[in-house]
């Protein structure tokens, strides 16, 4: 089975995919999300996972406009709690330290941390937190670090400077499972879709449509505007609701919201995913 993920092994992408796979998973790495979207929609890939939403950051914009365009399935998710590490080669320690290298995100996560504990140290944007490690390993020198997982150290036998250096610990990403086609799970309980309101549409209409799933009593647990390409301050609604796709409650919701003169479409319907703690 091969998975596809935006970055290398022992990045936080792999780790969601072994924890949602297994350790057995064959890793496919990708330098770019529209790469994994691309390897599921080609079929060079049995999945994908991407990531979707982090706690303190927020929502990727990128990730759902991938998944609008490409019209992949969405089978599952992952939530995964963020540990940042500081990396170092094995003879370094947190006083060596001049340049930190790692993904903008994880920089931007460990900001307090970096400020207080290596206010001198300058910092460097790398694509990929699991490959920063790999350079500095590279370079060897003792005055480089990168942020990363403490799996990634001890792939690389690297040494874990300090651990737990996020300015937040409550910091869990969320990631989507995607495969190519359609499938169907009795047991999916949320579903991702997308809302896009009529062209004539009339002042309160957004309200009335919420207001059906209300009404079949159904939880909105996200709700997420993107522009409308070409349609300027036109907007589509991303939402995430807790019920599956097969229900007789989200079908009504789905033929409310036509003969209101909305747009559905669904995303994928999946079993909701309990948080991971990786930390010690």
């Amino acid at each position: 089975m091969k998975i596809a993920i935006q970055g290398y092994p022992a990045s936080y992408h792999a780790i969601a995919a072994e924890t949602f796979f297994g350790s057995n998973a064959k890793l496919v790495p990708c330098d770019s999300f529209e790469e994994v979207f691309e390897g599921v929609k080609n079929n060079k890939v049995d999945y994908g996972v991407v990531a979707v939403e982090n706690s303190l950051y927020g929502t990727i914009n990128e990730v759902y406009d991938l998944m609008h365009d490409n019209r992949v399935w969405i089978c599952g998710e992952i939530f995964l709690r963020i540990e940042h590490c500081l990396i170092g080669n094995p003879s370094a320690k947190r006083k060596d330290i001049t340049e930190v290298y790692s993904h903008p995100v994880a920089l931007a996560q460990c900001r307090k941390y970096l400020d207080k504990q290596l206010k001198n140290a300058e910092r460097f944007e790398h694509h990929d937190t699991a490959h920063s490690v790999i350079e500095i390993k590279q370079d060897g020198s003792k005055h480089k670090a990168a942020i990363a997982s403490k799996q990634a150290a001890k792939l690389h036998s690297m040494h874990v400077i300090q651990k737990n250096i996020e300015d937040n610990h409550q910091n869990y990403t969320r990631f989507f499972v995607l495969q190519k086609n359609k499938g169907q799970n009795g047991k999916a309980n949320k579903t991702s879709l997308i809302l896009k309101m009529p062209g004539d549409a009339k002042p309160g209409a957004l309200l009335k449509a919420l207001e059906v799933f209300a009404k079949n009593n159904i939880n909105i647990s996200m709700l997420h505007s993107r522009p409308i390409i070409g349609k300027a301050w036109h907007y589509m609604f991303y939402l995430d609701v807790n019920d599956g796709s097969h229900t007789d409650n989200l079908q009504n919701v789905i033929n409310e919201l036509n003969q209101q003169g909305c747009s559905v479409e669904i995303l994928g319907s999946y079993q909701s995913s309990k948080q991971i703690d990786t930390a010690d």
